[in-house]
C-alpha cells in the first residue's frame, strides 16, 4: 500500500506522518527525500528544496510560448530551467521506486499526482482551520501569531504554485484526494485512526 499526504502548512502533519509511520510500520518519504535526490544529482538538499518550489515568472511562461509559436526566433530555455525540469523528474523517478518496494508513506511534492495510476493508493489531505494553525505554528516557532500568519501564507503560497505550475491544478482540491481530514477536529491520534481505517478499507 502506498499512501499521499498532502497538508496545509501547521496542520500537524510531521506529528501525523511520523504517528502513522510509526503505527503501521510504513517507510517514510519525507524529509530525506531533497537529500537523495541532491546525491543523484549532484546538489545540495536546499538546491533541491528551492527548486521544487520555485514559481515561474509571466517572463519564463511568455518566452515558452513565444518560443512555440516562433522557434526560429527563440533558443532554448536557461539552464536553469533545465535543472528544475530534472529536479522534478528525479522526485518523481524516487516516488515511483518507493512505491513499487510497498508500504510507503509519500509526504507532500504532489505524490499524490505523481503516484495517481497506482492500484493500492490512497490520498490524503490534512487541514485545519487558520486560527488553529496560526496558534500551532506560534506556539511551535515561537513566533507572533501575525509572523506564524505569515508564515503559513508563505509556504502554502509556494505549494500552490507549485501545483499551478507543474501539474496545473489546484492545490487542496477535495477532488485530488480520497480523505481529507480536518486535524483540528479528530486531534493526531483520531487523524492517524482515520488514515488507518481508510487504508483497510481500500486494501
Amino acid at each position: 500500500m502506498v499512501i499521499t499526504i498532502s497538508r496545509e502548512y501547521g496542520a500537524a502533519g510531521r506529528a501525523v506522518t511520523r504517528g502513522l509511520a510509526e503505527r503501521l510500520g510504513y517507510r517514510l518519504l519525507d524529509e530525506d527525500l531533497p537529500v537523495v535526490v541532491a546525491a543523484r544529482l549532484g546538489t545540495s538538499p536546499e538546491a533541491v528544496e528551492g527548486m521544487q518550489y520555485q514559481q515561474v515568472g509571466f517572463g519564463q511562461r511568455l518566452l515558452r510560448s513565444l518560443s512555440v509559436a516562433m522557434p526560429e526566433a527563440f533558443q532554448p530555455a536557461p539552464d536553469h530551467e533545465d535543472l528544475a525540469a530534472v529536479t522534478h523528474g528525479e522526485i518523481a523517478r524516487l516516488m515511483h521506486e518507493a512505491a513499487d518496494a510497498g508500504d510507503v508513506i509519500v509526504v507532500g511534492r504532489l505524490g499524490n499526482i505523481v503516484l495517481r495510476e497506482r492500484p493500492a493508493l490512497l490520498r490524503v489531505f490534512l487541514t485545519a482551520p487558520l486560527a488553529w494553525r496560526t496558534e500551532h505554528i506560534a506556539a511551535s516557532l515561537g513566533i507572533s501569531a501575525t509572523a506564524a500568519r505569515a508564515e503559513i501564507a508563505r509556504v502554502d503560497g509556494g505549494r500552490r504554485n507549485y501545483a499551478r505550475e507543474q501539474c496545473d491544478i489546484a492545490w487542496g482540491d477535495p477532488h485530488h484526494y480520497d480523505v481529507v481530514v480536518d486535524v483540528a477536529r479528530f486531534g493526531v491520534e483520531g487523524t492517524i485512526a482515520l488514515i488507518d481505517a481508510a487504508r483497510v478499507i481500500i486494501g
